[in-house]
């Protein structure tokens, strides 16, 4: 664990853009090895710092000053960003009818002075409105209501304490009209904007800088937290993002079009840039959107033209032959030296009775293996690594894995990691691949190993092909989707499924069902 305090002299700008006003935390479970936990520790402190020198810089331009009429310039400025804001997802003329009288009535309308409630008569144009008392009364709700902090923001643009409040002052009277003409739009009526050309031009104020694609990526990976290797995966796209576009503000569809099939080369395929490259760009920017980072989304109605291939497997499930050939090595390796030799004997198997994702079985510790009500259950937790759902579940040891002697091997293991050397060396880190732990790694050296026996059609996963093979044998002998997809790991289908969640035993008894793999 450790904690960063936040500058004070930044602290309020941080809060603005990641949410935190007062210090920044940092944590991990004790299961990482010590050298994963400084290594982490160090990319965090650095991405903290880095932060905060961005601030600082910015901060170091100064607030800027504003006389009256720049005031209403860049008044002007957030009149036209407010209605474009606010276009986009364009509610009913009732919902802004509503807001426009809040405004008038309770925002303005409840500061009126006793003798105006005596003789309206005597001021008809609200003239009141416009003493300081009345302002610095009602300056709160209009930057709550305007929006005026993210609008600055935007802008990359700080203001003295005077020129904040001229500012707030000369959006305070055009709120109103502002309002009143997303109401028009919402009816429909789309006649010239003739308030628009009420504000001065504004000159040497707002500095707007460019959104870069590496910068838009950091913000979504801070908000969304994705997995380490979608980071790594995606990062490598929005580089090259980074490269083509000074800006992603208004990409045209025509410039994602064209840049992206370019991308298409020798050791690029058109599959890959189809399917990785458009989803990670694709999801990105739409979260950009939503947050009103960025205007629009091109890659969604991008299309790019991948050639079909010939496809000789029946499907992606291990054949017979290939099933015995490697069950068969797995019994001959032996459980009790190497954790390469313990993984090729146990990994295989489990895997081939569970359906489970390889990697979530090289990460099992010894503590993961329960016994509930005379079944054994095997614990995939996030806390002992990476799950793909993020989401812990139990899942049933088959009756076969009992008889070999698995649980005996379990109980030699004393706690710790039945798979990987828990203290082992990290390899030295690549900027351009996800960090593999000792788990990963492991799984790919079964991987490997599966290759190495003969199974090597490039059509069929050396891992993976256990979660077709599982499912393919349980749906054959009537095992009920709902269990084997728990089991497996997979998302209900329906909502409907989710409210009927199997309990562990319910899928220890339904695995029952499950015939045992014959060698012979």
């Amino acid at each position: 664990m450790a904690r960063k305090v936040i500058p004070e002299g930044v602290r309020k700008a941080y809060a603005a853009r990641y949410g935190k006003g007062w210090e920044e935390k940092f944590h991990l479970d004790a299961g990482v090895s010590a050298h994963e936990a400084r290594a982490r520790f160090g990319e965090w402190l650095a991405e903290i710092e880095i932060r905060i020198a961005s601030l600082k810089a910015a901060k170091a331009k100064g607030p800027q000053p504003l006389t009256r009429q720049q005031a209403y310039a860049l008044a002007g400025q957030w009149y036209s960003w407010f209605l474009s804001r606010h276009e986009r997802d364009l509610k009913t003329p009732g919902h802004w009818r509503a807001l426009a009288d809040i405004f008038v009535w309770e925002v303005i309308g409840s500061n009126a002075p006793d003798e105006y409630e005596e003789h309206p008569e005597d001021d008809p144009d609200w003239d009141w409105q416009f003493s300081p008392e009345v302002k610095e009364e009602i300056r709160p709700a209009i930057a709550l209501e305007a929006e005026t902090a993210a609008f600055l923001m935007e802008q990359n643009l700080s203001l003295t304490p005077d020129a904040a409040e001229l500012f707030i002052d000369a959006v305070s009277g055009n709120l109103l009209p502002a309002l009143q003409r997303l109401e028009a739009l919402a009816r429909g009526d789309f006649s010239p904007d003739k308030h628009a050309d009420v504000f001065p031009k504004l000159e040497q104020v707002s500095a707007v800088v460019p959104v870069k694609a590496l910068e838009l990526f950091n913000a979504w990976r801070n908000a969304m937290q994705p997995a380490e290797g979608t980071i790594y995966r995606w990062a490598t796209v929005f580089k090259e993002a980074d490269r083509r576009f000074v800006d992603v503000r208004r990409i045209s569809y025509d410039e994602a079009k064209a840049w992206m099939t370019g991308l298409v080369n020798e050791e690029r395929s058109a599959g890959t840039v189809a399917g990785a490259w458009r989803t990670a760009l694709k999801t990105v920017f739409t979260w950009g959107v939503k947050e009103r980072l960025i205007d629009s989304n091109p890659f969604p109605e991008v299309h790019i033209s991948v050639p079909r291939k010939n496809v000789e497997r029946e499907g992606k499930a291990f054949d017979r032959a290939e099933i015995k050939t490697i069950l068969s090595a797995a019994l001959l390796c032996p459980d009790i030296d190497a954790y390469s030799e313990r993984a090729r004997r146990w990994v295989p198997w489990i895997c081939a009775y569970s359906g489970a994702r390889a990697g979530e079985i090289t990460q099992l510790r010894a503590a993961d293996i329960q016994q509930r009500d005379g079944f054994w259950f095997a614990r995939l937790t996030p806390s002992a690594g990476k799950i793909k759902t993020r989401k812990a579940r139990t899942i049933p040891l088959h009756e076969h894995l009992i008889e070999q002697g698995f649980i005996e091997f379990v109980h030699k293991a004393s706690g710790s990691p039945l798979f990987y050397e828990p203290k082992g060396r990290t390899t030295q880190r690549d900027d351009n691949q996800p960090r593999q732990n000792q788990a990963e790694r492991m799984r790919s050296q079964v991987g490997m190993w599966v290759r190495s026996l003969g199974v090597s059609d490039p059509e069929i996963s050396p891992n993976h092909a256990w979660r077709h093979t599982f499912k393919t044998i349980a749906a054959r002998v009537g095992i009920d989707e709902r269990y084997s997809d728990a089991i497996t790991g997979h998302v209900p289908a329906t909502t409907g499924r989710k409210y009927t969640t199997p309990t562990p035993e319910d899928l220890a008894e339904a695995l029952k069902k499950f015939p045992r793999y014959r060698l012979d």
